[in-house]
């Protein structure tokens, strides 16, 4: 399966990718009020409306390239004591745009900070921009497990003039439907890679392996225009999936081109049996796996 990272802008894919070439775009942009702590490429020091302004062009264009959906990793800060809605921002601006929106997913994650004047923030958007309709692809059972709990008994329900009456059995299901809130821890041994740790906010594998297994089926192809570590890529190139990735600080292209060619992830954070981590480090800038 190929893999590509590529220098380039999150607002300009369409100069370098065909319309709906892709099959689905997910990343992590940099969050408001944060562009300006990267040390290269362009430092940008947005205020919450610029930041969403961005993030719906970036959107927009994503839109064009992709014939699926498009999900960013998102959240909004704290400033001076005071919340400011970017990412709420950003959503109200997609729907101003036109732009078909699903329901937003929640990761659920360990606490990043120890507030002491109101409750720490342990969880981060994850915002779904779609072309109308339904998502063209949709694996649920990829990730499905079965129910904790047996079902039984009848639903009791209200009637029009809201009398209580029973209803239907319960279904009786094998599997149970995945939610939109993910629980994944972050942190040092559960990023899949001692690579991720070169990004300044990598994301956890398991945040994306279900996404990806959902939202594609195998040989399709995923892009995450701020490719930072390569997490995304990763995953990709496991799950059989073609991956192209972009990032416009040139750090972060060779950072990502290092944990692609990587030949095992750490196995062992993903739940799975452990193993050693092995680097096969070559000159080129894509590879077939």
């Amino acid at each position: 399966m190929t893999w590509e990272v590529r220098a380039g802008d999150a607002e300009r894919l369409s100069r370098q990718l065909a319309e709906g070439e892709l099959d689905l775009v997910i990343g992590s942009p940099p969050y408001a009020r944060k562009g300006e702590r990267y040390e290269d490429g362009e430092r940008r020091k947005w205020d919450t409306k610029a930041w969403a302004d961005w993030m719906v062009r970036v959107t927009l264009e994503c839109l064009r390239v992709c014939s699926g959906p498009v999900l960013w990793v998102v959240n909004s800060p704290m400033h001076q004591r005071r919340y400011e809605p970017a990412v709420e921002r950003l959503i109200v601006g997609l729907d101003d745009a036109g732009v078909a929106l699903e329901t937003p997913c929640i990761w659920q994650k360990n606490p990043g900070g120890r507030r002491r004047d109101y409750f720490t923030d342990a969880w981060e958007y994850i915002v779904c921009a779609k072309h109308p309709g339904p998502v063209p692809t949709y694996n649920w059972q990829s990730v499905a497990q079965p129910p904790k709990y047996k079902a039984g008994g009848r639903y009791r329900q209200r009637d029009a003039k809201g009398v209580r009456r029973l209803g239907n059995e319960y279904p009786q299901n094998k599997l149970v439907l995945p939610t939109n809130v993910f629980y994944v821890t972050v942190g040092g041994g559960h990023m899949g890679s001692p690579l991720a740790h070169q990004n300044e906010a990598p994301f956890p594998e398991r945040l994306i392996e279900p996404f990806v297994r959902v939202l594609t089926n195998a040989g399709d192809t995923v892009c995450d225009p701020f490719v930072g570590s390569g997490t995304t890529g990763a995953v990709c190139k496991r799950l059989g999936r073609r991956f192209v990735g972009f990032d416009i600080r040139p750090s972060q292209v060779e950072l990502a081109r290092r944990r692609i060619r990587a030949d095992a992830p750490l196995l062992n954070a993903l739940g799975g049996p452990g193993g050693h981590l092995r680097f096969e480090i070559s000159n080129t800038e894509s590879a077939e796996v």
